[in-house]
């Protein structure tokens, strides 16, 4: 069995080096699954994968999501255009022959963001990887375990109890016609969130954060205020500059994600996959 060579590349973010994914053991999936969970993000290189390959990973891990429903006839779902396959997204300004292009194509900045944050039944787990025109391209991901790690005993004390409800906002983080404005006042989630793996930390999605339980407008804004610039601080960003052949895998509870400008966004093409861990026996 081949050893999987880890490191930190900054205090959080776990590289694992010169490791095939194609030849992954379920054990090495599995630890890899764990990684994932408790330092948020994972990252491996100069990876060669086909679609059922990828899927085939993220399989061993939890379900895959599907943007395409195997049940129903693909023409005219409503994401039909975006799917590789049953399970795969394809982030790309390219055009497909219908002259569509896939999601988050526009070369603005995709903003702060975590997957369906609204959602109770969202998957948490993220993988991307970069299938090709990648290179000057940048995203970034934020640690919510070590923000929170780091935040004052008084403010501790302060979001300890608070709910937060949550959706979506045309201009937020992304100004995309796919998404549909919403607000799920009824379901509110903890802003202090302790993760399958025990890691405690916060769940922070705050471009989709659009209000607080029992709070009002002023105190609402005010906190927001404060755990924005604490949490944006450089010590708990990881920026990822994308060759192609990279695999980023991220937790969506404890972790948030934002894709940083790119013009060449019609060359630029990334597969991605969101998936669950039930088979991790967390």
């Amino acid at each position: 069995e081949v050893q999987m060579n880890r490191k930190l590349i900054n205090d959080w973010a776990i590289e694992i080096e010169d490791f095939d994914l194609r030849t992954a053991t379920k054990e090495q999936v599995k630890e890899i699954g764990h990684m994932i969970l408790s330092n948020m993000v994972v990252v491996l290189r100069n990876q060669v994968l086909a679609p059922e390959d990828e899927v085939a990973f993220c399989s061993k891990i939890g379900n895959c999501q599907f943007i395409i429903d195997p049940t129903k006839p693909k023409e005219g779902q409503r994401t039909e255009h975006l799917a590789v396959g049953h399970h795969i997204l394809r982030v790309t300004g390219e055009k497909n022959n219908k002259g569509e292009e896939g999601l988050f194509g526009d070369t603005s900045a995709l903003d702060w963001h975590a997957n369906q944050a609204s959602n109770y039944e969202r998957d948490p787990l993220i993988w991307l990887y970069g299938v090709k025109g990648t290179e000057g391209s940048k995203t970034s991901w934020l640690n919510n375990i070590a923000s929170y790690e780091a935040l004052s005993e008084e403010l501790k004390q302060e979001v300890q109890d608070v709910k937060i409800t949550l959706g979506y906002k045309s201009g937020s983080y992304s100004s995309s016609k796919f998404f549909v404005e919403h607000h799920a006042e009824d379901k509110p989630f903890n802003l202090v969130h302790t993760n399958d793996a025990g890691k405690k930390g916060l769940y922070f999605p705050y471009l989709q954060i659009l209000g607080m339980v029992d709070k009002t407008e002023e105190q609402f804004k005010n906190l927001m205020g404060r755990l924005i610039e604490h949490v944006t601080q450089p010590q708990f960003i990881y920026d990822h500059h994308w060759k192609d052949g990279d695999v980023v895998i991220s937790e969506q509870w404890l972790s948030i994600h934002k894709r940083w400008a790119f013009d060449d966004m019609e060359k630029r093409m990334l597969h991605r996959i969101a998936f669950d861990y039930g088979k991790l026996n967390v």
